[in-house]
């Protein structure tokens, strides 16, 4: 057993001290200098402190010059090199690497997802036609169970490289002092919750949130943009959530431009009335800005009067004709300043009244090194800044709308931007397969920097090359398994799902009602996220750390812990290779089984994503639906891939107030247990708050197998009958699959085999 420090060990380096201390029973901080609490330059919302009575999963011990931090069995993990703490006029801290390691994490961006010998600057930017957004996030990850979290916003440059005497990370900043986090668990996904007790606990998002989102640019009338929405529910197409940019020049948006919060008076001269059609229409909508104010904006007098606008802003580019811009001498505000980030909100209050439901947060990466900000130079505050803005739409979205749960479209953001209801897009790239492989190790390693929520801009924003809407298919398949699911596009009148014709059509519809069906388990997964930090997305290494083929594989994921999507990134590709971790994996299209570890191959005609469910899932499936609520959840199909015993638990909640906060939601335990002469399924009663489950709930079994039940017995002995999928009576064979009608919820079915 590893013993506990129980007190802090005080060291001094030169002129610096370093003080190390345990923070619960699977934590360390390292304190370099003496930085205080509320530092302009720390991430975290408090510092936290204090011992544990738990058996310690992480503890640090100081020798001969070095702090080594270990494993709950006493196996080295990381050598801090003590004199490295010496404050200089840069910082430089260096970390020996202990036996064969391989690291993730460190926010978005950077084009290798096995982070093991890049070199990463810490200073968020947006690089348009390249990578996108880059959200520099200091916390690596390592597959042999810790985190390393750096808590500074400055400028900061990180090493992982193999130098002659080993592997060794250093971290450079010019900032001192600061604190540094080692965080253990007993296994890899335990450190993911402390990086959320750590970093902050994302918000449950709103459960419309996770459907279908179609973004929009510029339009020629009001009659296309109502027709936007009509369109939808025309074909039958599933979608929550429309999203409108600002007006660039003459090119036509909601607003009257960047900077602005007023409607555009051509396009949204009846706005309340087009909101309501909307809204009638069960569209939720989003609305779209920069964190700057427009010289002619109502609000720039009062900003300018009492200093709330930054020296630093956009050029003021004069209009050409035929050239889109939106930069006119725009300035930044200082969201450094808590009266600003109030007065800010309250500037929308008429989009509130108006019944705008989340908010489009564009731009947003800082303002320039030298800048001046109320908290502090743009040196420490850049990487802060979006976080800045974030925190008065979730403050603001408390005070007024207690009730709703914010959420927040961000392209920009930091270390903790999930504790408010910001997910991350990931900015304008190009509109590529090349491009959209990258986007999958992106997601990844922002996954794995505690940020459990995510898309991308399906189909790529700049178009560099004609597409027939191969590109376009291919993307969405796999957006349908990322966070954000939302088309997106420079051109966007190409990037909806009926833009390439009937067939591609029915494709993207195919991918989008799937979406739909796994509403039941996302959204469970969502919990997840909440309570345990991980993400939605995860790499395999974070479930198979032990494997070495995954522990570079950024190609491919898991979708929760049952699902794993492995996405076409080739243009032409009618067979697609699949690497297989550990155990038995079922196709999710021709239920052909494989066993794993290894590769395999499988076809890919356009339509098909390559999709496997792991042996033993249980995955809650409910109805089609056109948008969030349309149907009450009062049937819910359990798909079953029976393999000794396993379990899954559903997470319900009335997926839009912050009542889940003070235990407004329901769990259901759902187990199965297959053995030799058959298989027991069984439904708890939910525990919780149980008004959140529509009356009348039942299941459905869903069961692959290819044997023939003896027997079908409930558990108050009744025996269910054979029957057909058309009179819907107790059991029958659906190709590969048993189903049965095992009706109410707190239920137990018994199959026995022929």
């Amino acid at each position: 057993m590893a013993e506990r420090l129980d007190q802090e060990i005080a060291l001094s380096v030169g002129t610096a001290s370093v003080r190390v201390s345990t923070v619960g029973s699977a934590m360390v901080r390292v304190a370099i200098g003496d930085r205080g609490d509320a530092a302009p330059s720390s991430y975290l919302p408090e510092r936290p402190s204090g011992h544990s009575a738990d058996e310690a999963q992480l503890t640090a011990d100081a020798a001969d010059g070095t702090l080594t931090f270990r494993s709950a069995d006493g196996r080295a993990l990381l050598r801090f090199a003590i004199d490295s703490a010496a404050m200089q006029d840069d910082l430089g801290l260096r970390f020996e690497v202990v036996g064969e390691q391989h690291f993730y994490g460190l926010g978005e961006g950077g084009q290798q997802f096995d982070r093991l010998g890049i070199a990463r600057r810490f200073w968020n930017f947006q690089a348009n036609r390249g990578q996108g957004a880059d959200i520099a996030i200091p916390l690596l990850v390592s597959q042999a169970g810790y985190a390393l979290f750096f808590d500074n916003s400055a400028a900061a440059h990180l090493e992982t490289a193999d130098v002659y005497d080993g592997t060794w990370l250093v971290y450079k900043t010019a900032a001192a002092p600061l604190d540094f986090y080692v965080i253990g668990g007993r296994d890899l996904r335990a450190v993911f919750a402390g990086i959320a007790d750590l970093l902050g606990h994302a918000t449950m998002p709103l459960r419309w949130a996770l459907g279908y989102m179609q973004s929009s640019r510029h339009f020629n009338s009001p009659d296309e943009v109502q027709a936007l929405g009509r369109t939808f529910r025309d074909k039958g197409i599933p979608c929550d959530v429309l999203i409108f940019l600002s007006t660039y020049g003459d090119a036509k948006g909601m607003n009257r431009g960047v900077g602005f919060l007023e409607f555009e008076p051509d396009l949204f001269a009846n706005a309340g009335a087009i909101l309501d059609e909307f809204h009638r229409s069960h569209f939720r909508v989003l609305s779209h800005e920069y964190p700057v104010l427009h010289p002619q904006s109502p609000a720039f007098g009062e900003a300018a009067a009492e200093k709330y606008l930054l020296d630093y802003g956009y050029p003021d580019i004069a209009p050409q004709q035929g050239v889109v811009n939106y930069k006119a001498g725009q300035r930044f505000l200082d969201f450094s300043r808590p009266e600003v980030r109030r007065w800010w909100w309250q500037q929308h209050a008429a989009l509130v009244a108006h019944g705008i439901d989340g908010w489009w947060l564009d731009g947003g990466e800082g303002p320039p090194a030298a800048t001046s900000m109320h908290a502090g130079l743009g040196t420490v505050l850049h990487n802060r800044f979006d976080l800045f803005r974030q925190q008065a739409f979730f403050e603001g979205e408390q005070a007024d709308r207690q009730w709703c749960r914010p959420f927040l479209l961000c392209r920009s953001g930091g270390p903790g931007m999930q504790r408010f209801g910001a997910m991350p897009w990931s900015g304008d790239i190009n509109a590529t397969f090349e491009s959209m492989e990258t986007q999958i190790r992106t997601g990844l390693n922002l996954a794995m920097s505690g940020v459990p929520h995510w898309g991308t801009g399906t189909g790529g924003f700049y178009t560099v090359a004609p597409d027939d809407g191969e590109l376009f298919v291919r993307w969405l398949q796999f957006s349908a398994f990322c966070s954000i699911f939302r088309a997106h596009g420079h051109v966007w009148r190409r990037h909806l799902p009926w833009s390439h014709g009937p067939d591609k059509e029915a494709i993207c519809r195919r991918y989008i009602e799937l979406r739909y069906r796994l509403m039941p388990y996302t959204y469970t997964l969502a919990w997840q996220a909440h309570r345990n930090g991980l993400p939605t997305m995860r790499p395999l290494v974070l479930n198979y750390p032990d494997d070495p083929r995954v522990w570079d594989l950024g190609t491919q994921f898991l979708w929760g812990d049952d699902l794993l999507v492995a996405p076409v990134t080739r243009a032409g590709a009618t067979h697609w290779p699949v690497y297989l971790p550990q155990g038995t994996w079922h196709d999710y299209w021709t239920h052909e089984t494989y066993h794993g570890p290894g590769g395999i191959t499988v076809a890919t005609p356009l339509d098909t994503l390559p999709l496997f469910v792991r042996d033993g899932a249980i995955i809650p499936l409910g109805p089609v639906m056109q948008y969030d609520g349309e149907k009450a959840l009062t049937e819910i199909t359990l798909l079953i891939y029976p393999a000794g015993e396993s379990a899954f638990t559903l997470y319900e909640d009335d997926g839009s107030t912050q009542r889940y906060r003070g235990g407004a939601y329901a769990q259901t335990e759902i187990k199965c247990v297959a053995d030799a002469a058959g298989l027991t399924c069984c439904t708890a009663a939910a525990t919780g708050d149980a008004t959140v489950i529509p009356p009348g709930r039942s299941y459905v079994l869903r069961i692959r197998t290819d044997r023939t039940p003896r027997s079908v017995m409930l558990d108050d002995g009744r025996t269910l009958l054979p029957g057909t999928a058309h009179d819907r009576r107790g059991w029958w064979r659906d190709d590969r699959f048993l189903v049965i009608l095992a009706g109410a919820a707190s239920a137990s079915v018994r199959i026995d085999w022929q």
